[in-house]
């Protein structure tokens, strides 16, 4: 059994090994998913109260409108009201169900959602749940209208993200706010899914009567892939528009072997972050001990002093020495008061300065990076306007679906490489102040950094003819890293943009309007912005 409000690396491991066996078990897909909604409606339960933690458990996969049998093909004809059908359209379809309801534990009595068909980006923005959900993924809802079987190894290597919605309540992401969240006591909802290699998507959707933590939320990438491995000896038939022929043996494998590299890859990720959370609260509890050492004496006095005055009130009972007793004790808890509000104090100094001095390093230096960083994106599309715009809540799925970045081309990507090549001196000026002000987190991010552009720099010392990214491409680890790099870069332009808007909103719109001003100049300068296949032999000409 599993609590999803203390859901941890055990339990993401025990629960995707349980359901990568049910391959072994089953005798078709049907059955196979089946399997896997009926295991995580059963186990995933409120240790509180014993009972179920979802009250819906849901499996999709997507297939061309050509592969459907008769019945299916009625429902999505009547779902499209008259509109014709193409055979190569893409129908999400429901293959499995479990819930509180009966009817919700049977496809057949499914009303609404057995089959719902992707005739285009418009059709599916319709239907905002589904739209959200592949949107959140980072797939791209041109890899499910029309996947491209060119994309299909990039897609197999890639981790992807997970639906998450916290607070089901009022979102509208989530639909039949009134005829289900509210009568089903829906708090959160959580999918995750994938890309296989025939072209198919598959996704799982938790509807949760407990609120799922951010937390137990990232788990479940890692269970994905875990489905992905137990579904795809079951699915055979490419569902490309050029490509139609059967995945291969080798195809297989080369699918399982990528599945299975990046769970290893997501076990370490996910070791090594409760790793570091275990070593920061050790850490904390040795200093607070330290700290407590070196002032025990004053508390051992102050003690000692109080319990000397209520033994001679216990040989005198005189009043007043009760009274005098108390006061060593006072002192202690004033001093003890006052301390935790100086380490606060100093704490939020500290963190108020830093804020600056990265609105300073944002505001100027890095100014350009982040400007040509977002006009290189394909995927997310993120302007400096819409960030000015967003909400905390927008800020925060966008920040979400930058885990997930895609580039216009390689040219582009050489160019942000060579714009951190540039800001050198910036982030080694950052890495300065996070030892002078004991910032572990950040000084760890700058020396990654540091190392990075040394090694590009080392390579355009020697190869000054030659983009990196093309070697990138070459070297699995090192295309990881540089995606790593340009991702977190976003990453954390986001979070603090997220941070100035609830702590410092004059701030937040002064460096977006600094922003703005350069964009614009830009584009009166050059008569047009910077075109990212382009940018690169200038980018390679100023900072190398």
């Amino acid at each position: 059994m599993y609590d999803l409000t203390k859901f941890a690396l055990q339990d993401m491991t025990n629960c995707g090994d349980a359901l990568q066996q049910f391959e072994s078990k089953a005798k078709n897909i049907e059955e196979l998913t089946n399997l896997m909604v009926r295991y995580l409606y059963d186990h995933l339960i409120d240790k509180q109260t014993g009972e179920k933690s979802c009250a819906l458990v849901r499996f999709f996969m997507t297939y061309p409108y050509a592969s459907l049998d008769s019945e299916l093909r009625q429902l999505t004809d009547k779902a499209l009201h008259g509109q014709t059908a193409p055979q190569e359209m893409k129908c999400l379809i429901l293959m499995a169900t479990a819930g509180i309801q009966p009817e919700w534990n049977s496809i057949k009595l499914s009303k609404e959602h057995r089959v719902l068909p992707l005739l285009n980006e418009q059709m599916l923005k319709q239907n905002l749940m589904v739209y959200q959900f592949i949107y959140q993924l980072g797939i791209g809802v041109t890899n499910i209208l029309n996947p491209d079987p060119s994309l299909a190894i990039e897609l197999e290597s890639k981790i992807f993200n997970v639906y998450y919605v916290p607070d089901a309540i009022g979102s509208p992401y989530i639909p039949a706010q009134h005829e289900f969240v509210v009568p089903f006591g829906i708090k959160s909802a959580l999918g995750f899914g994938g890309m296989l290699p025939t072209g198919n998507l598959f996704s799982l959707i938790l509807f949760s009567k407990t609120k799922i933590p951010r937390d137990t939320a990232d788990m479940f990438k890692g269970i994905a892939l875990n489905v992905r491995m137990a579904v795809l000896p079951f699915v055979s038939e490419k569902i490309f528009v050029i490509d139609k022929n059967e995945i291969t043996e080798a195809e297989k494998l080369r699918s399982l072997i990528a599945t299975q590299s990046n769970l290893l890859e997501m076990y370490k990720k996910t070791a090594i972050e409760q790793s570091r959370h275990i070593e920061s609260t050790s850490w904390n509890i040795a200093r607070f001990l330290g700290n407590f050492t070196k002032k025990a004496w004053l508390y051992v006095s102050l003690v000692s002093v109080s319990a000397l005055f209520l033994f001679v009130h216990y040989q005198t009972h005189i009043e007043f020495i009760l009274h005098v007793a108390a006061i060593p004790l006072e002192i202690l808890l004033g001093a003890l008061l006052i301390e935790k509000l100086l380490e606060k104090k100093e704490k939020a100094e500290k963190l108020k300065k830093l804020m600056h001095v990265k609105g300073y390093l944002f505001r100027s230096k890095m100014r350009n990076l982040f400007l040509n960083h977002f006009h290189a994106l394909k995927f997310p599309i993120i302007t400096i306007s819409k960030i000015k715009n967003a909400s905390p809540e927008e800020l925060r799925h966008m920040r979400n679906d930058a885990h997930h970045i895609e580039y216009v081309s390689l040219e582009a990507m050489e160019a942000i490489i060579m714009e951190y090549v540039s800001t050198y001196h910036v982030f080694y000026e950052f890495m300065e102040r996070a030892i002078f002000r004991d910032i572990d987190s950040n000084f760890e991010n700058m020396i990654y950094i540091l190392h990075f552009i040394e090694d590009v720099k080392l390579f355009k010392q020697t190869n000054p003819d030659k983009l990196f990214i093309h070697e990138a491409q070459k070297q699995r680890l090192l295309m990881k890293k540089v995606k790593k790099i340009l991702s977190d870069g976003i990453l954390k332009f986001l979070d603090y943009m997220i941070e100035l808007k609830e702590k410092n909103p004059d701030m937040f719109y002064e460096i977006l309007t600094d922003y703005e001003l350069s964009y614009q100049n830009n584009i009166t300068k050059h008569g047009h912005t910077k075109n990212p296949k382009n940018f690169t032999d200038e980018a390679l000409s100023t900072n190398v």
